[in-house]
């Protein structure tokens, strides 16, 4: 089992990523459900409406797909309360992964 490439508050190491994800979180959850093969319009307008869903979800997905250590629970906790930062991680997985 594998650790995220980047810590929960690294994204601060990133600063457009990290800007994106706080002033206009759909626009990395749309790209990085894009990248994972989902729809990035209905990604997009989810995160409009709750960001914190698709953040959970995709967080599950990229966990799952890297074999990334951790629970659902931990996704969910991560995903309402540090919404941000964990759609930056995941982001930047997703980036990552998809550049190896």
């Amino acid at each position: 089992m594998g650790e995220f490439k980047q810590d929960l508050f690294g994204c601060f190491g990133n600063g457009q990523n990290c800007c994106c994800s706080f002033f206009c979180p759909c626009i990395p959850i749309g790209k990085t459900a894009e990248k994972l093969g989902y729809n990035f319009v209905i990604c997009c307008l989810s995160g409009v409406i709750f960001p914190w869903g698709p953040a959970i979800y995709l967080r599950e997905k990229v966990r799952e797909q890297n074999n990334i250590n951790g629970s659902l629970f931990e996704d969910i906790l991560t995903g309402f309360f540090c919404t941000c930062c964990s759609i930056a991680q995941t982001s930047t997985e997703v980036e990552v992964f998809i550049a190896r």
